[in-house]
């Protein structure tokens, strides 16, 4: 199996695994360590691989886990404005930081 199979395989395996769209999201597309970044390397391997289906695929996935967040939000809001109707309440999601082993 050559680099770019391995890396494609470990993407594909992510997507049907990770449902933390913030880690996926990082895995996939943060730069200088995503592993689409370890695909393409010029312009012109850059413009490509933003046409692949995989490419495409991982940006669908990445966007039903922010639209699968934010309804969450909506209504843990809803339920926060009905128990405390006044208070004005911020809710966010984050990546938990783990302590260094």
């Amino acid at each position: 199996m050559t680099e770019r199979e391995q890396i494609e395989a470990e993407i594909r395996q992510l997507l049907a695994t990770e449902t933390r769209t913030t880690v996926l999201s990082n895995k996939l597309f943060q730069q200088g360590t995503g592993l689409f970044g370890k695909l393409a390397v010029t312009e012109d391997e850059r413009r490509a691989l933003v046409r692949s289906e995989l490419f495409r695929e991982a940006q669908a996935r990445v966007r039903e886990l922010q639209y699968r967040d934010a309804d969450a939000l909506r209504e843990a809001v809803k339920v926060l404005n009905e128990q405390l109707p006044d208070t004005d309440v911020r809710l966010s999601l984050d990546v938990p930081i783990r302590a260094a082993s």
